[in-house]
């Protein structure tokens, strides 16, 4: 599914919305980490990245519907949450990112 993430069109947009749907309704977490791995592992390859993947990976930090930050794949290790933390600073700005981060937490 995330090798359909390319370009702005139809078929993209639909995957897109495949994938959130699969992270938002999954009754497991381990499946939701399953989905942000794969995302993860596109993003973290050299630039240039295709636009439906930062798309998606955008949609899915910034949502509050999706709950990102709050689930425990995402600070099991001070790396791991670095590693978020870069690629969502990378992606979207390190402005937006301390207001997710403070949202994030109780």
């Amino acid at each position: 599914i995330a090798n359909q993430l390319r370009y702005p069109n139809n078929h993209t947009h639909y995957f897109s919305c495949v994938l959130l749907y699969l992270f938002a309704e999954a009754t497991s977490e381990y499946i939701q980490e399953q989905v942000t791995r794969v995302l993860l592992e596109r993003l973290i390859v050299h630039r240039p990245h295709p636009w439906g993947l930062l798309i998606t990976f955008i949609e899915l930090i910034k949502n509050p519907r999706y709950s990102f930050w709050s689930h425990s794949f995402t600070h099991c290790a001070t790396e791991i949450e670095r590693v978020f933390e870069s690629v969502a600073r990378s992606c979207m700005g390190p402005s937006h990112l301390s207001n997710l981060s403070s949202d994030a937490t109780p």
